[in-house]
């Protein structure tokens, strides 16, 4: 390697090991060491692979997984299912790639998620979810615990539960609240924050421009992230890979491991004019 890479280069896949590692650690906290059901947060830029390292830990039989491709709407119904299903035995729920939660629009219902109400609250009338539910999912939202005559909506009680959230937005720190004029909307959005990260074990994976190639660079070289597109690819092609995104990395239009996948995919594809596919494809002229 050390002759591939210069020392800057290694300096930056070293910082990028310690970012892997401490991913690593943060899920296997939330799953195996959470002796106090503390609902987790665990936040970076989107594409370094927390959901594929979290599916290492994930178990069908004792967790409940929501992905965030479906409507604010039936996400809600998701969980209320899952919370009835659970007939008032303690659930986790991994809440993947569900950033509208923390949303303008949601920030204020998903705080409550945490604090002393400790309840997910759908204010809209529930008549209207009637067309997406199946049978069960309708049966959920219309029992008893979650409903009452005085409102149209429901409210799901959530004592039982403990959330693992993967998001790819970075919940604001107090400095960063105290910055904003207060009384405006994003000073009220922002408090929401806080406070959901005041109430959460909440784990940040940040790193500089510089050492998330030295992170993508060091997934290339020692993890099959290549080989699950194409087992037969070499350690030349790896090291290709990561000089290609270390020369282009100011322009390039994407920077996370699904580029990856890409490039290892167009290596197969387009044998012989591969670089000139990844140069037209995935750079942009910068200033």
């Amino acid at each position: 390697m050390a002759q591939t890479f210069n020392s800057k280069q290694i300096h930056y896949m070293n910082n990028g090991s310690t970012t892997q590692l401490e991913l690593e650690d943060k899920v296997n906290e939330a799953f195996n060491h959470n002796i106090f059901n503390d609902n987790f947060i665990i936040a970076s830029m989107p594409g370094l692979g927390k959901t594929h390292t979290m599916l290492t830990h994930y178990d069908p039989d004792k967790h409940i997984l929501i992905e965030g491709n479906s409507s604010p709407a039936e996400f809600f119904v998701k969980i209320a299912t899952a919370v009835y299903l659970a007939q008032g035995v303690h659930i986790t729920i991994i809440l993947d790639d569900c950033d509208i939660l923390f949303s303008e629009q949601f920030a204020n219902t998903t705080k409550k998620m945490f604090d002393g109400t400790n309840a997910l609250k759908y204010n809209k009338a529930r008549k209207g979810l009637k067309s997406f539910c199946n049978d069960i999912q309708w049966e959920a939202i219309n029992c008893e615990d979650f409903t009452d005559d005085m409102s149209v909506g429901f409210s799901v009680p959530l004592d039982n539960v403990t959330f693992i959230i993967l998001s790819n937005r970075l919940l604001p720190t107090d400095n960063q609240v105290n910055a904003l004029e207060e009384g405006t909307k994003k000073h009220t959005v922002a408090t929401d924050l806080l406070a959901i990260r005041g109430r959460t074990e909440y784990g940040v994976i940040d790193m500089t421009r510089d050492d998330l190639w030295g992170y993508i660079a060091h997934i290339i070289l020692t993890t099959d992230i290549c080989e699950v597109v194409n087992p037969d690819i070499t350690q030349a092609d790896k090291e290709q890979i990561c000089l290609w995104f270390w020369t282009n990395w100011r322009g390039v239009t994407e920077r996370n491991l699904r580029l990856v996948e890409k490039l290892v995919k167009d290596m197969v594809r387009f044998p012989n004019n591969y670089l000139d596919i990844w140069d037209k494809r995935y750079t942009e002229v910068t200033n």
